[in-house]
């Protein structure tokens, strides 16, 4: 589940805030507008993004943006606590009732996927090159998404450079006409600030976060993996239990919230009934 990520909204905000608030305070905001310099680095920018990336990937920046902007919401206690249980079950009654129980513990579709593996027969080593192939691909998809916010964060400093170029020509070759040397001057600053602001008040922290959420899931789905593979292999429950926390460096005197949830679930199953 996934909702606003509140400090990358509080961050932005901070970000814009204090940036407007010293452009106001300087007493001449309008200085920072500048329409050559707008369209070399926003243009520039978004035509040198265009050409680096293929149609079906560039289709995907608006969900990558997106994403930068959600949090994803992952308890491994609870999800270890699920795992728990289903190992109980499995020692209990046996693989194949995983099946009916699974639902009733976790939402999470990787687990599923590799509760169902087991179920279908799968040994060990298949289990895990699914599991890890299927983690691998994703990592590769996170990667391609950051690589397109990495790329907007490279170029757009850059083309500031080339900004810069563009007012230093015409000024050096005017120096004879004091006229000219002022607006020259501001093409080459502006063009600078727009691009230091793109690359690092917007698209260098999202790329950075990007990055951070995609560790934090694949160590995520490492834990369950290793989870799964235990159930697997018929391991004692508590013996699981305790694996898994130590590989998520995880205190097993911390509370389990799963607890409380797991009675509320198993009481709404018998009002059902």
């Amino acid at each position: 589940m996934s909702r606003i990520a509140k400090t990358t909204i509080i961050g932005l905000i901070l970000n814009l805030g204090f940036m407007l608030s010293g452009i106001v305070t300087s007493g001449q905001p309008w200085l920072f507008w500048n329409v050559p310099s707008f369209f070399i680095i926003v243009g520039g920018t978004i035509g040198s993004f265009v050409m680096a990336f293929p149609p079906s990937q560039l289709k995907t920046v608006g969900g990558v943006m997106k994403k930068a902007f959600k949090k994803d919401e992952y308890n491994i206690e609870e999800d270890i606590a699920a795992l728990v249980k289903l190992a109980e079950i499995s020692r209990r009654e046996g693989l194949l009732t995983l099946e009916d129980h699974i639902d009733q513990y976790t939402d999470d579709e990787f687990v599923k996927r590799g509760i169902m593996l087991i179920v279908d027969g799968a040994d060990e080593e298949q289990l895990r090159n699914l599991l890890e192939g299927a983690t691998y691909f994703m990592k590769q998809r996170h990667q391609k998404g950051a690589a397109m916010l990495d790329m907007i964060a490279a170029t757009a400093p850059a083309l500031g450079l080339v900004g810069t170029y563009v007012g230093l020509i015409p000024m050096l070759t005017n120096l004879d006409d004091p006229t000219s040397l002022g607006p020259n001057m501001a093409l080459e600053l502006v063009s600078s600030f727009y691009g230091g602001f793109i690359a690092n008040i917007i698209f260098g922290p999202l790329a950075k976060r990007l990055k951070i959420m995609s560790k934090e899931e694949a160590t995520r789905r490492d834990v369950l993996i290793e989870g799964i593979a235990a159930i697997q292999q018929g391991k004692n429950p508590k013996l699981i239990k305790e694996e898994l926390y130590a590989y998520a460096n995880l205190s097993l005197e911390e509370p389990e919230v799963y607890e409380e949830k797991e009675i509320i679930r198993e009481r709404e199953a018998a009002s059902q009934l």
